[in-house]
């Protein structure tokens, strides 16, 4: 692929950033913005806020929009993402390709990943140099033939270098290349701080996980009469040995997350402050179980929600559907108890 040479180069080593051969904090957006140009910042969404150069193709992700806890460069299209990603994810994304030459160590990004890695490519690469950490998102519509197999043949053929082979000879294998520095931090005693509460009182039972976590946003995000408030980055730093950087996962559900959430007692009492439920991608609780989630996937869809569920909620009348999460059935049922829903069908 040719490389535009008025666009800078990027080179991401053990040694840290460098744009134009010149070293740069990636953790700054100010060093960024030096480097880069003026950006685009977006209001925050959850925990996360996005930093956007979208003439070079390049975001950050932030947590205050100055420090940067990740580089994102995209340097090329895939039509199958981007048919799955709502308003509010285009949005995050550049408007523009980096079209420039970026290297880590000096090598392509495929060259550089390992080959134990590039026998099981599916999804992403993940590796690390040093103390950086990098995931190639692969380009689901070049590597169709490879995201189209089953499980059980994808398996299959990671014990060979067939899938690898795939990925090197795509002429647009990657679609975007996320960098992170990411040092080993050492390890301290758990505090106790995220022990789960144990109640003496009724508590709820809900058998719909992505309904209670919507519970969970209103009471413990929204009205804020539930605690100890979530934060994933403090938790994921006071597990001890369990420690835990949460940006690693990129597109999935941080287990002990789901796990703390779903175990979280919700004291049958406060079902009655529950008046209005508002489903947007950008709900806080949304960024607490995949930090980096931007709204390409059916993660926190409500399919179904059962009148075992709902009874306790006698004080709801309505539900802002913004991001489409609700199914059809959802919708039947929350109709059969009278609640209003409004937003995508």
């Amino acid at each position: 692929m040719s490389r535009d040479v008025n666009m800078p180069s990027i080179d991401v080593s053990r040694d840290g950033l460098r744009i134009d051969g010149v070293p740069v904090d990636a953790q700054s957006v100010r060093a960024l913005t030096d480097a880069l140009g003026s950006p685009r910042t977006l209001p925050p969404n959850g925990s996360t806020t996005w930093v956007v150069w979208d003439d070079v193709g390049v975001r950050a992700s932030t947590k205050d929009g100055e420090a940067a806890t990740g580089v994102y460069v995209t340097v090329a299209t895939d039509a199958q993402r981007e048919a799955k990603r709502d308003e509010s994810a285009r949005l995050c994304r550049p408007l523009g390709l980096y079209t420039g030459a970026f290297t880590i160590g000096g090598q392509s990004p495929i060259a550089a990943a390992p080959d134990a890695e590039l026998r099981k490519a599916y999804l992403m690469l993940r590796f690390r140099v040093g103390d950086w950490e990098f995931v190639l998102l692969l380009n689901t519509t070049e590597l169709r033939e490879l995201h189209a197999m089953e499980a059980r043949e994808r398996f299959a053929r990671q014990q060979t270098e067939e899938l690898a082979d795939m990925v090197r000879s795509a002429q647009a294998p990657v679609t975007e290349i996320i960098a992170s520095y990411r040092p080993v931090l050492p390890v301290q005693e758990p505090s106790g701080k995220w022990k789960l509460p144990v109640l003496e009182e009724p508590t709820l039972s809900l058998k719909s996980f992505p309904f209670r976590l919507a519970i969970l946003n209103e009471l413990m995000f929204v009205q804020r009469v539930l605690g100890p408030r979530f934060n994933v980055y403090d938790f994921a730093q006071d597990r001890g040995a369990k420690n835990f950087d949460p940006d690693e996962y990129y597109d999935t559900m941080i287990p002990s997350v789901r796990a703390w959430l779903r175990s979280y007692p919700i004291p049958a009492r406060v079902a009655g402050k529950v008046e209005k439920l508002v489903l947007d991608g950008g709900n806080e609780i949304y960024a607490q179980l995949i930090p980096q989630w931007d709204g390409e996937d059916s993660s926190f869809d409500i399919a179904t929600v059962t009148d075992h569920d709902l009874a306790p909620f006698t004080n709801l009348r309505r539900v802002d559907d913004i991001g489409g999460f609700l199914g059809p059935r959802a919708r039947r049922a929350l109709a059969r108890r009278g609640v209003q829903v409004d937003g995508a069908d």
